[in-house]
């Protein structure tokens, strides 16, 4: 799913971070962020200061800048980004609409973990994709959701440490760390649809046989919104929604880790649940139809929301797909646990 499973996953910040931040979270001098849009961004980066050390700074200029790496280094700087971590642990997500540009600076600390590759590449085919269509508070919630999964990566395999003071911190907090690309803020993107797609990724035989079709959407970039492996109410929620190639690799990385899956069907619908204990995979929900069986994702996207830490929840325990979930219970966050014996 694109906003909650394909993309892996569109950080959904539950909790306040019960700490004043000591400078705004997000500074929009041209006035592209809705107020909720930027409420929400700042509690963004506030847990990711709390829960991974790192310090995000968001701003959208209003003027065009001569030179965007020479301003990202200057407020970097001058913000002393990073000095509320424990090292040189500081983002700066620079805007530039005027100017077409927009600018990662990633401070010494981070620079092994988020490396210039990986930034020029999520500002390229994440970034980008979402600004140019005008999606600015949605792209840079997204960006900062990869560059979580990303660290959280990182933690799992023993490269990154948030609780960890280096010990030879640097004088300058960053270094020149991150990558540029350019953009056209509110020129949707036109993707070219073939009509055969619609028949070559129709409803499966079975509901595990659909989601490695689904793999295969992903795997190929495919961003059709009306194809026959999904449910028509899906394919209404895509034509609404915009798909990166980032989101759709990332989606595809965390599938092909995926433990075995057990599927539970009922009826008509069917739910494709992964052990509750790895909640970085969520469930699946489908649909039989006359043909076979679709991917549901419209339901995904109201029933299922993640935290900071990429972790699976309940938005809501009224949907049709419980069923599959009878022999869990849930704490009144929604998140699934296995009765204790």
């Amino acid at each position: 799913m694109l906003r909650i499973t394909i993309a892996s996953l569109l950080i959904v910040i539950l909790l306040s971070c019960g700490r004043e931040a000591s400078r705004p979270g997000v500074l929009d001098e041209a006035g592209l962020l809705s107020k909720e849009e930027k409420k929400r961004i700042g509690r963004i980066q506030e847990v990711l200061l709390r829960d991974l050390d790192i310090e995000l700074r968001t701003v959208v200029l209003k003027k065009r800048a001569p030179d965007i790496d020479l301003l990202a280094v200057q407020i970097f700087e001058k913000e002393a980004l990073g000095s509320r971590t424990k090292g040189a642990r500081g983002i700066l997500l620079l805007i530039d609409p005027a100017g077409e540009k927009v600018r990662l600076e990633i401070g010494y600390d981070l620079e092994p973990i988020l490396t210039d590759v990986f930034v020029g590449y999520i500002e390229r085919k994440q970034m980008v994709p979402f600004f140019t269509s005008g999606k600015i508070g949605p792209g840079i919630e997204a960006t900062v959701e990869l560059i979580a999964a990303k660290l959280l990566e990182a933690i799992n395999e023993g490269d990154y440490q948030p609780e960890a003071s280096p010990e030879n911190r640097p004088e300058y907090l960053s270094g020149g760390g991150g990558a540029k690309a350019s953009l056209r803020v509110n020129q949707p993107l036109k993707t070219p649809e073939s009509p055969n797609l619609r028949d070559l990724f129709g409803p499966q035989p079975t509901p595990l046989a659909a989601l490695e079709k689904y793999k295969q959407v992903l795997k190929l970039h495919i961003k059709a919104a009306d194809l026959g492996l999904y449910t028509p109410e899906t394919q209404r929620f895509f034509r609404q929604w915009l798909v990166t190639d980032a989101q759709q690799e990332n989606a595809l990385k965390s599938l092909l880790k995926a433990p075995p899956a057990e599927v539970i069907i009922l009826g008509d619908r069917a739910v494709i649940r992964f052990p509750v204990e790895q909640r970085e995979y969520p469930p699946y929900f489908l649909r039989r139809g006359q043909q076979g069986w679709m991917l549901d994702f419209a339901t995904m996207n109201r029933a299922i929301q993640f935290n900071h830490l990429n972790q699976w929840h309940f938005r809501t325990l009224e949907h049709p797909y419980m069923f599959g979930f009878k022999d869990l219970i849930f704490d009144d966050n929604g998140f699934p646990h296995k009765p204790s014996r």
